[in-house]
């Protein structure tokens, strides 16, 4: 009887992750084509940076390219700012449910490199509003 209940708890907690791992990709795809819009081009052109989000609860990453106006899943040895953080606490902040400031005080995000870059970044996603 534990070991079906290990079993079932094992597998929804699976599921979930899944379904964080699915929006998270969802979220940053809606970006990327955000970005190749003339107001996503323009928005981007002031910061000119890349960005790194890691997300080592399912070890994704992925590059928000602000030079070439894109975003995609993978990894970037000379990026600006990167971010870490859980997967759910990316979609938590992508869906307006948390604070970033409270999370980082909290411990949940931490960010290496250049704080000005990632505070423009929140200015980019700002304009890019509901395209994202």
């Amino acid at each position: 009887r534990s070991k079906a209940t290990v079993s079932v708890l094992y597998c929804s907690l699976n599921f979930f992750h899944q379904q964080e791992e699915k929006m998270a990709d969802a979220i940053f795809q809606k970006m990327s084509a955000a970005l190749a819009t003339p107001v996503g081009k323009e928005a981007a052109s002031k910061v000119n940076e890349i960005i790194t989000y890691e997300f080592p609860d399912t070890g994704v990453s992925y590059v928000i390219d602000l030079k070439a106006c894109k975003a995609y899943k993978g990894k970037c040895e000379d990026a600006a700012a990167s971010f870490k953080m859980d997967e759910a606490v990316f979609v938590e902040l992508a869906s307006g449910k948390a604070d970033p400031m409270g999370l980082f005080m909290e411990g949940k995000i931490e960010l290496d490199g250049d704080t000005d870059v990632a505070m423009k970044l929140g200015k980019v996603l700002k304009k890019l509003g509901n395209a994202i």
